[in-house]
């Protein structure tokens, strides 16, 4: 065998070696870059639902001479949201006149059944209220059948029965 053709299978292996090496690393960075991309991505859905997640409605009572029934409409964002539509259903399970409010601003708001066509008064501060005003959290016939809204970025968000956050 003579020396120059030793060192050129030495050179060939070493090249071939380098070959699957570099095959592996690219695999290998492949993987890391899917992990990061759903890692950007699941970070992009947080920061595009996150004033979305901050918005919520559930059914209340004015505790007073005689309980008043309402719903609390609450915005926990630092900006506003609109077109606000929330479904519910009233002490019979029928569904009432949904609540609408063009607007809603950072805060909490109760509105109260009203026996007017709007089906609602007018939104007020909850911390406006002398009387307590504590959630219905055991009645399956008054409920928040759903709620729909506009984030500040004029994407259309909706909540469904059991609270789940969905765009659309």
């Amino acid at each position: 065998m003579q020396l120059g053709s030793l060192a050129d299978v030495v050179t060939a292996l070493t090249a071939i070696g380098a070959l699957i090496a570099a095959i592996a690393g690219a695999k290998h960075a492949g993987r890391l870059f899917g992990i990061e991309a759903k890692r950007d991505e699941a970070a992009a859905a947080r920061e595009l639902q996150s004033q979305a997640s901050k918005a919520f409605a559930w059914v209340a009572t004015r505790i007073g001479d005689r309980d008043f029934y309402g719903v609390v409409v609450v915005n926990s964002s630092e900006q506003a949201i609109y077109d606000v539509v929330v479904r519910v259903t009233g002490a019979n399970e029928a569904e009432r006149p949904p609540v609408r409010l063009t607007i809603l601003p950072p805060g909490a708001y109760y509105l109260e059944e009203s026996p007017e066509a709007y089906g609602w008064e007018y939104a007020s501060r909850l911390r406006s209220f002398e009387e307590e005003i504590r959630p219905v959290t055991k009645s399956r016939k008054r409920r928040i059948l759903g709620m729909s809204f506009r984030d500040s970025s004029n994407i259309t968000w909706t909540r469904d029965v059991e609270g789940m956050l969905a765009r659309g």
